[in-house]
């Protein structure tokens, strides 16, 4: 008898969101010039073909930036983000400082930038597990936290391993079919491990009245195992907009509405190979607080064992932030976080990005974060036929390289049509990748490169999220930030 081979599938045909235009351009910028161009026809009829000359030179050194891209921007998308950061710098408002001798209302360590306002609350689900509840007002979003469990590739066959990607997959369609999902965020974290949570289950396990020897034994177990090692944490975040003012008020309305979906969404997320349960406040609390000041990562995991951590929300956060252009200096530790420019290019396997999100000895405090955004069946339907044309205008717009791309672009958008029709799901995703140093052996530029390379052999392209780190550090965290819904520039200067 001879076994039957193994079929490895692969993923790809990601494609960004872009509507096509002439030679390579955007819609919105073609049309742009081509505005442009009978004005100055008019210009010339009106007043000369020497007024028109002139106002053509001005008109091509205005439309150049519109042009040239760099990073996946134009040159006006990237001078308006420069520019807001330097307007920003010259107002102080780079710099964030809380406390009982600050600003800051009641003398509280509030969290700083787009978490300001939020508002933490907990709830019980319809299977009685507490669960945590962020609510940021300004977008009407709640946002719930589950503590993952991966349980890993290592011992599966290949076609276990293929159903858990197929029912993550079908996760994310499903989510998408509600309309009031604004995004899933699914966070990988590596910490160190400081043993005060095995040692403290080893202390309720061991009876008072067991063997001097076996106590000792188990003792030394337990603290020998997590000397000088890393840990590996899980989550996901799921953010509801709130579709009905009443929910939009109250957030106990929302909250009712989140308990009775809450065992859809961990029973989905087990399917998927992700065992997953609802994390309470005070585990939020938690994750943020030593996020903002790693330095009190012990004294956290002690509280949250203990009765009554005595969390608040409005103390999570930082008593200092600085924010620069490539990184973030808060409280005893400096943050770098780049941002994914460009998926994978081809077909890949479904541990594309294991070399980034396994534990990195270089990199022992770091956070993978990929954000979700699922369109709505109806979002969906018209996205993928909209594509499919641009794509399809982009072939008959272009030549060489350009071409060959464009039609490469419309077979995986014809194929995107098929699947959408057999109901599969349409989401937009972006990743983010944060490491945190300590201040006094922060090394940035050294940094900077590991990551590149980790990036490069999960076949990503990623740069240093320049002028916004202090709101892609949100971002990453996974407490309800999604940043095109906070972005500041208008669609029509990008590139």
């Amino acid at each position: 008898m001879t076994a039957n081979p193994v079929e490895y599938r692969t993923y790809g045909s990601w494609r960004r969101p872009r509507s096509a235009g002439v030679a390579g351009l955007t819609f919105g910028t073609t049309m742009l010039g081509i505005a442009g161009i009978v004005i100055l026809m008019l210009i010339g009829l009106l007043f000369g073909f020497g007024v028109a000359g002139i106002a053509t030179l001005l008109a091509v050194l205005a439309f150049t930036p519109l042009v040239i891209s760099l990073d996946g921007r134009s040159g006006y998308e990237r001078a308006l983000i420069m520019w807001q950061f330097r307007k920003a710098r010259r107002r102080g408002e780079h710099v964030y400082a809380s406390g009982a001798f600050s600003r800051i209302p009641g003398g509280r360590y509030r969290l700083p930038g787009v978490l300001a306002e939020t508002e933490c609350y907990e709830a019980v689900d319809a299977q009685n597990r507490r669960f945590g509840m962020i609510h940021m007002p300004s977008k009407h979003c709640y946002t719930v936290v589950l503590e993952a469990h991966p349980q890993g590739g290592e011992n599966f066959d290949q076609d276990t391993l293929d159903q858990a990607v197929a029912n993550w997959g079908a996760m994310l369609a499903a989510a998408g079919m509600t309309g009031d999902i604004a995004g899933i965020a699914a966070t990988v974290e590596t910490l160190p491990q400081t043993g005060i949570e095995l040692y403290e289950t080893v202390s309720r396990q061991v009876r008072v009245d067991a063997p001097q020897l076996a106590r000792d034994a188990m003792y030394q177990l337990a603290t020998g195992l997590t000397l000088g090692s890393l840990k590996l944490t899980a989550r996901i975040a799921i953010t509801f907009v709130a579709q009905t003012a009443a929910r939009r008020k109250d957030w106990t309305e929302q909250a009712v509405e989140i308990a009775r979906r809450l065992p859809e969404f961990t029973s989905a997320a087990a399917r998927a190979g992700v065992p997953a349960t609802p994390m309470t406040a005070n585990e939020i609390m938690g994750f943020v607080r030593r996020s903002y000041e790693p330095g009190v990562l012990e004294d956290i995991e002690r509280a949250l064992m203990s009765a009554d951590p005595g969390l608040e929300w409005a103390d999570c956060g930082p008593r200092t932030q600085l924010e620069e252009k490539g990184h973030l200096v808060h409280d005893g530790a400096i943050s770098a976080t780049w941002e994914m420019r460009s998926a994978p290019a081809g077909s890949v396997f479904e541990r594309v990005l294991q070399r980034l999100v396994e534990p990195n000895p270089e990199l022992p405090v770091k956070r993978v974060t990929i954000i979700y955004r699922p369109h709505s069946a109806a979002e969906a339907a018209d996205t993928v036929d909209s594509d499919y044309r641009d794509a399809l205008a982009a072939v008959t717009g272009s030549s060489g390289l350009a071409k060959a791309q464009a039609e490469l672009d419309v077979q995986s958008t014809a194929q995107s049509r098929i699947a959408q029709a057999r109901g599969h799901g349409l989401v937009r995703f972006g990743l983010l990748v944060t490491v945190t140093q300590p201040d006094d052996t922060a090394d940035v530029p050294r940094v900077d490169a590991l990551v590149r390379d980790l990036a490069h052999q999960c076949r990503l392209v990623v740069h240093r999220a320049h002028y916004w780190q202090a709101a892609a550090f949100a971002a990453s965290l996974g407490v309800g930030v999604i940043p095109p819904d906070h972005s500041t520039i208008p669609s029509m200067l990008a590139g």
